[in-house]
């Protein structure tokens, strides 16, 4: 006790004790809920509006030489499909939308089976190594990351150099999507096996030995114990970094040399550059509502592939 007196951390606790007691703070239990839910309840209230505050301005048309906004009209979006500026836009988007899931899908392919070891593994050693390595990359700024790998895929950088040794001149991946689509892994794959962790450390490792015993494969173990079992997380990762992926802003500014804007490049470019926060609103739009398709998709398609597997498992 004496040693609970003379404590900082103690007496803290005690102050915070006396006080609640003075204020009476039990008497907001039946309240409690609500006073935790009310922050996000403000918060999604305000992106409402800001969503509300977008569709507003995107179905109005807009003088670019006058700066003043116009009647309401389709005009934005018509802009976003029609010649000439239409080609520019779908092709931003549909670059967005592959590197994003190629990066998503490489995460998960890559992540689950880091996050299995860390599970798995026996050695104290082996699971703190790969922690710690999980969690650098979220230890730097994205700033910071994006300019490392700048200098590692320059063409005179550390992968420049090395392509130099076996004679290959601008062997650099500056300016390419392989050189995006590795820029952008070196986050989501961590992210992924961080996500899917707690699923897989809920896994009985005696089912793994069960099937093992009745002949599986390891890959038919995977396809049919750990992945139906992992699908709550890997669903819940697959979305998380797709959307983060979608976002992305610096990797294909930086890394892609200005060559292979993502659809968040575009959209400040039309912001910051041409002024038009109606065209800009309409673009956001786009990429909000294929955003929410992306967020269901996941739980879609992982639920069919239950289904079909339950199916032929009963047959």
């Amino acid at each position: 006790m004496a040693r609970r007196d003379i404590s900082p951390g103690w007496a803290v606790i005690d102050l915070i004790i006396a006080l609640g007691g003075r204020l009476r703070i039990h008497r907001l239990a039946p309240v409690q809920p609500y006073i935790l839910v009310a922050p996000a309840v403000l918060l999604v209230s305000l992106l409402t509006v800001g969503i509300f505050y977008l569709g507003w301005l995107s179905i109005h048309s807009y003088d670019t030489f006058l700066l003043q906004q116009g009647p309401l009209s389709m005009e934005q979006y018509l802009r976003l499909v029609e010649p000439p500026s239409g080609a520019y836009y779908q092709q931003t988007l549909i670059r967005t939308l592959v590197i994003s899931l190629l990066v998503t899908a490489g995460s998960i392919m890559l992540g689950l089976p880091v996050a299995y070891v860390i599970v798995r593994t026996r050695s104290r050693l082996l699971r703190v190594t790969i922690l710690v390595l999980l969690l650098v990359p979220f230890l730097m700024g994205e700033i910071v990351r994006t300019f490392a790998w700048y200098m590692i895929l320059a063409n005179r950088g550390a992968l420049g150099w090395f392509a130099s040794l076996f004679g290959i001149e601008d062997g650099g991946l500056l300016g390419t999507p392989l050189g995006v689509f590795i820029g952008m892994m070196q986050v989501s794959v961590p992210l992924v096996a961080l996500l899917v962790l707690p699923a897989v450390r809920r896994i009985d490792p005696n089912l793994e030995r069960a099937a093992a015993t009745l002949g599986a494969s390891p890959s038919r173990i995977w396809w049919h114990v750990m992945i139906p079992l992992a699908w709550p997380g890997l669903a819940a990762a697959t979305v998380v970094v797709l959307l983060l992926n979608i976002a992305e802003y610096d990797m294909p500014a930086i890394l892609g040399l200005g060559r292979l804007p993502f659809v968040a490049n575009v959209i400040g470019d039309i912001y910051r550059l041409q002024q038009n926060l109606y065209l800009g609103s309409a673009f956001s739009l786009v990429l909000l509502a294929l955003s929410s398709v992306m967020i269901v998709a996941p739980f879609v398609l992982i639920r069919l592939y239950l289904r079909v597997y339950n199916a032929r498992k009963q047959s």
